[in-house]
C-alpha cells in the first residue's frame, strides 16, 4: 500500500501544485469537517498541516477500523482514495499554497448538523429535553420516552441521531415501544422508580413490549437506532426501510448512557427522521445477531446457568479476570429463513479489541464478511454493505470478539479516558445489564430483512432447529461426524441447558451418520470419541443430512 502511496505522490508533484482552495478544501469538508469543525478554515488547516500530513498517511484518519483486505466491500467506506491522500502530502509539502478565495465552496453547514448530502432538512425532529449531568460518579442510564411524532405509520428511509454534547454522551439505543394502555411517561418513571427502589432488575416493573419485532424471532425487536461513537447520518438502500408505527400509545424511547467528564455538563439530543412515500420491498430489522450460542474462553455456556443475562444475549457470561490479555467470546446464530444483511456493527467498551463476522453456508463453505483487527472505543462505526448478502436457510453467523484487561493495554489505550481507573488492569469486569464504560459488553449488531417469510415455500421447504446424539469423529477428509445418531429431534432453542443435558444423556444411539458444519469453534478435537449432544439447523440432502451446529455439549466420555 505505502509503495502505491508514493506512485500517487510522484504522478502530483509532475502537475500542478494544490491548492487550499481548489484542491484541499473539497477533501476536509467531505471527510474530516463532521468532526474537526475547525479545518473549515485555511488558518486553522494549515496550522494543523504536519498533524494531518502524518494522520491521512498512515491512515489513522478518516477513521476506518475495517480490515478491507479481511472483509466485504462497505459503501460508507471512509478511507480517503490515493489521489486525495497524494493531493493532501503534495499541498503540506509545498508549504500550503492557499489559492484563490473564488473557488472555495461553500462551507459545510456545522451549525445545523443535518447530514443529508441532499441537504434536504429531516421530515421529523424528535428533541429530547435538556438532561443534566453531575461532574463526577457513576450516571445510571436515563429513559426518555417522547410520543412518536407522526399519526400514522411512516417508512424510514434515512436517519440520523444528532448529540447535543459530544463529551457527555457515550451511546444510545432507540427503540419504538407500545405503553399500555392508559399510561404515559410519567406512570411508567413512577413504577421505575418504584422497582429502583426495591431492587428490581433492570428499574422496571413495567411492561413496555417492542413496537416492531423480527417476524421470525419475537425475541429480535427492532432497534430504531444506535449511537455510538462515530455515529453519523444513516441511509438504507432504495428497496429496503425500517417501520415507524404512528399514532396510538406508540412512544420512542431512549436509552442514553452519559459518562462523566469531571465538571457540570448537560445535553440536549435530536434524533431526524426522513421518511419514503411508498413502502420498500425489504423491512429493516436492527438486532444484535449471533448470540443465541455463547461460547466464553472456549467454554459453551448453558442458558440455565446462574447469574445475570449480558445484556443483548440469553447467557450469564463469565466476567474478565484481571490482567487477562485475551479473553474470548463467540456467539452464534442459524438461520431456517433467508436473511438478507445490510449493515454490521460491533459494540462493546474500552477493553475490547477485534471483532470478526463469518458465515457459515449450508454446504460448509465459511465467508469472512467483517473483520475489525483494532476496535476502537471512540470509532464504533456501522459498516453498510456495497452489496446486501443474502444467507439461504440453513446458514449460521458466528461473531468473534477478544478482550484485553493487560496494563499494556490499558496504558495504550484505556488510561487517558479513565481518569478513576476504573478500567485499570487490577479490575474485573462484568457483562451485565445497563453496562457502565468500565463493564464490558458483547453486542455484534447487524440491520437485516428476513426474506420470503410467510410465504408456502418458505414454510414447506424451510430447515428445522434440531437436537441429536451420538458419537463425535472425524473422516479422513477432515470433515467432522456425528456417527450412530439417533433420529434428530426438532427443538424450539439453538442453544442448550442443563436440563436438557440430563434428559440427552439418556438418549440411545442410533445408525444415523450427520455431517456438522462450522465445530471449529467449539474446540471439537477435545470431544472426539466421546457421546455428545449437537444442536444446529438440519440441512437435508441425499443420505443422512448435515447439521450447521449451534451447540456442542459432551454427555459421556465414551461412546459405547
Amino acid at each position: 500500500m505505502l509503495t502505491i502511496v508514493v506512485l500517487a505522490f510522484s504522478s502530483a508533484a509532475v502537475g500542478a501544485v494544490p491548492t487550499f482552495t481548489k484542491d484541499i478544501a473539497p477533501i476536509l469538508f467531505k471527510h474530516c469537517a463532521n468532526c474537526h469543525g475547525s479545518l473549515l478554515t485555511y488558518d486553522a488547516a494549515r496550522s494543523s498541516a504536519k498533524a494531518i500530513r502524518k494522520q491521512v498517511l498512515t491512515r489513522a484518519m478518516p477513521p476506518w477500523p475495517a480490515d478491507p483486505a479481511h472483509s466485504l466491500k462497505f459503501r460508507n467506506d471512509a478511507r480517503l482514495s490515493e489521489p486525495d491522500i497524494a493531493a493532501v502530502v503534495a499541498w503540506i509539502d509545498a508549504g500550503t499554497p492557499k489559492g484563490d478565495d473564488a473557488e472555495l465552496q461553500r462551507l459545510p453547514d456545522l451549525a445545523g448538523e443535518w447530514l443529508n448530502p441532499d441537504g434536504r432538512a429531516p421530515d421529523a425532529v424528535v428533541s429530547l429535553p435538556v438532561i443534566h449531568v453531575e461532574p463526577r460518579g457513576e450516571v445510571p442510564y436515563i429513559q426518555q420516552l417522547i410520543k412518536v411524532p407522526v399519526g400514522e405509520d411512516k417508512w424510514i428511509v434515512a436517519m440520523q441521531l444528532r448529540p447535543g454534547n459530544r463529551n457527555l454522551l457515550h451511546h444510545m439505543g432507540i427503540t419504538e415501544v407500545a405503553l399500555p394502555k392508559g399510561m404515559g411517561p410519567a406512570q411508567i418513571n413512577e413504577f421505575a422508580a418504584i422497582a429502583r427502589k426495591f431492587g428490581i432488575p433492570d428499574g422496571s416493573a413495567t411492561n413496555t413490549p417492542p413496537a416492531v419485532v423480527d417476524p421470525t424471532n419475537a425475541d429480535a425487536y427492532d432497534m430504531l437506532g444506535v449511537y455510538t461513537p462515530g455515529s453519523t447520518f444513516e441511509a438504507f438502500a432504495d428497496d429496503s426501510g425500517k417501520l415507524l408505527k404512528g399514532g396510538n400509545n406508540y412512544y420512542i424511547n431512549f436509552n442514553i448512557h452519559y459518562t462523566t467528564t469531571g465538571k457540570p455538563e448537560s445535553d440536549r439530543s435530536q434524533l431526524g427522521l426522513w421518511f419514503r412515500s411508498t413502502p420498500p420491498r425489504h423491512q429493516l430489522i436492527r438486532a444484535p445477531v449471533a448470540v443465541k450460542t455463547i461460547i466464553a474462553n472456549g467454554k459453551e455456556l448453558l442458558t440455565d446457568a446462574p447469574g445475570t443475562k449480558a445484556e443483548g444475549t440469553g447467557a450469564a457470561i463469565p466476567p474478565i479476570p484481571a490482567y487477562a490479555q485475551n479473553y474470548e467470546v463467540i456467539g452464534i446464530s442459524a438461520y431456517t429463513q433467508p436473511v438478507t444483511l445490510y449493515q454490521l456493527q460491533p459494540h462493546a467498551h474500552m477493553r475490547a479489541k477485534d471483532f470478526t463476522y463469518v458465515v457459515v453456508y449450508p454446504d460448509g463453505r465459511e465467508l469472512v464478511i467483517l473483520t475489525v483487527p483494532t476496535y476502537d472505543f471512540h470509532w464504533q462505526l456501522a459498516y453498510q454493505l456495497e452489496q446486501p448478502l443474502t444467507l439461504p436457510p440453513g446458514s449460521k453467523l458466528i461473531v468473534r470478539a477478544h478482550y484485553d484487561n493487560s496494563q499494556k493495554h490499558y496504558d495504550e489505550r484505556v488510561k487517558t479516558d479513565d481518569p478513576g481507573r476504573n478500567c485499570g488492569p487490577e479490575n474485573v469486569a462484568y457483562f451485565r445489564r445497563q453496562n457502565q464504560s468500565w463493564d464490558e459488553m458483547f453486542s455484534p449488531l447487524a440491520q437485516y430483512a428476513v426474506s420470503g417469510f410467510g410465504s408456502a415455500a418458505s414454510k414447506n421447504g424451510a430447515p428445522n432447529i434440531v437436537r441429536a446424539v451420538g458419537c463425535l469423529k472425524q473422516d479422513h477428509s477432515d470433515k467432522w461426524l456425528l456417527t450412530k445418531a439417533g433420529e434428530p429431534v426438532a427443538t424450539s432453542t439453538q442453544a442448550t441447558s442443563l436440563a436438557e443435558l440430563k434428559a440427552a444423556a439418556a438418549d440411545p444411539l442410533g445408525v444415523k451418520i450427520l455431517e456438522l458444519l462450522g465445530l471449529d469453534v467449539f474446540n471439537p478435537r477435545g470431544y472426539v470419541g466421546q457421546k455428545v449432544a449437537v444442536k444446529g439447523v438440519l440441512i437435508q440432502k441425499a443420505g443422512n443430512g448435515r447439521v450447521n451446529v449451534t451447540s456442542l455439549q459432551t454427555l459421556a466420555a465414551a461412546c459405547d
